[in-house]
């Protein structure tokens, strides 16, 4: 077997250091992260509503100042869609959907895999 260099082991032992100790250098010890599920659905007929564009900011936990983060996707066909690794606490959810009314609402992230239903509205006739 073939003799591993001094400077290779240390530097091995230096990156799992690392790796280790990086989330309590962000201050990230203590920090619960769970998933959160959203589903989208006509507020008429409770159809899914598919490619409704959610945008997901929520506050890092750190030290000193959080840093705010903002998340953007669209639903499945199923008008579902799963954000992952979400530190659990506040956070703001924009929804909106083609020929729908915009949704925008704090809430409160405390269950893992906590599931938030919203119902969007076609858009008010203009007078």
């Amino acid at each position: 077997m073939p003799r591993i260099p001094n400077k290779m082991r240390y530097i091995v032992l230096l990156m799992g250091a690392v790796v280790l100790f990086l989330p309590r250098l962000w201050g990230g010890e203590g920090v619960e992260y769970t998933n959160l599920n959203v589903l989208v659905t006509s507020a008429e007929n409770d159809k899914p509503i598919f490619q409704a564009r959610l945008t997901l900011q929520f506050r890092m936990p750190g030290r000193g100042r959080s840093k705010l983060t903002t998340y953007s996707a669209k639903t499945n066909n199923q008008g579902r869609y799963t954000f992952t690794n979400i530190p659990k606490g506040s956070f703001h959810l924009f929804v909106t959907g083609e020929n729908r009314q915009s949704y925008g609402k704090e809430l409160e992230l405390e269950q893992d895999n906590q599931l938030f239903e919203v119902k969007l509205r076609k858009p008010q006739p203009v007078l």
